[in-house]
């Protein structure tokens, strides 16, 4: 019998907006963390190299007396994550958490419910929630190349969302602020999935009641509708499928690129 196909990464990534203190949402990040048994801290450090033992004050106290802007999460215990949390706001500022393929599905609704509470927090122009499923490189048939669009598109990191603007939808995506307002809130709105708006002035696009639960098949599909839609706004950013069926290369489209030259 054939082995079972199984994720090999759970991550979560998003574009703050919010301006409060940096040790006010510090905190409040750390209470979401501490909340959830399976995803307390182990280590901490103020870089991607330095890891000691979780210490809470010690984090706030580095924080709030500005001594470091940017913090680093991790746990070694099952759940195995790291998260990185740049409380400096400008434009490349980022929250994410990676999460260890060894999650047992039991925890992916509280990865989702997590994402949730650090996006009130953080309110993003733009985040994604998603779980990601071995592609086929090179692809070879249709299902195989929008799998593979969609694990790049899902990983909208500095370097790509910047210039290109939104790459796509994950599972869970979250549209805020100058983001939201490109698409326009009724359009967001209509998108043929599970849209919420949510109490910080946000919108919330689910591809199903409980993402986590989608079969590979369906998400496939499911992704490439809400896709087809969203395409239609010239918000999302323009795919360019490579000749040798590897990879995926983008550019922005006609919104986002009046929005670099402002």
């Amino acid at each position: 019998m054939a082995e079972k196909i199984k994720p090999y990464l759970f991550y979560t990534i998003m574009y703050p907006s919010v301006t409060k203190d940096k040790a006010m949402v510090m905190d409040q990040l750390l209470n979401v963390f501490d909340k959830y048994d399976k995803f307390v801290p182990t280590q901490w450090g103020d870089s991607e190299v330095t890891k000691i033992d979780y210490n809470r004050s010690e984090i706030l106290e580095k924080v709030m007396n500005n001594k470091t802007s940017e913090v680093y999460l991790h746990r070694n215990n099952a759940v195995k994550y790291t998260a990185q949390f740049d409380l400096d706001l400008n434009v490349r500022s980022m929250f994410d958490l990676e999460v260890h393929k060894s999650m047992s599905s039991k925890f992916w609704p509280t990865f989702f419910d997590l994402s949730n509470e650090i996006a009130a927090i953080s309110e993003p122009s733009y985040g994604i929630t998603h779980i990601f499923w071995p592609p086929t490189i090179p692809w070879e048939t249709d299902e195989q190349r929008l799998l593979r669009w969609m694990s790049l598109a899902t990983l909208p990191v500095p370097v790509e969302f910047l210039p290109n603007g939104p790459l796509g939808v994950g599972m869970r995506t979250y549209f805020g602020g100058y983001v939201l307002e490109m698409f326009g809130r009724d359009f967001l709105m209509n998108t043929p999935a599970v849209v919420t708006e949510l109490e910080w002035g946000g919108i919330r696009i689910d591809l199903s009641e409980k993402p986590w639960e989608l079969e590979l098949n369906e998400l496939i599909l499911i992704w490439s509708r809400v896709m087809d839609y969203l395409e239609t706004s010239n918000v999302m950013a323009i795919p360019q499928f490579r000749d040798d069926k590897r990879g995926v290369l983008f550019s922005p489209n006609e919104v986002w690129k009046n929005y670099l030259k402002k």
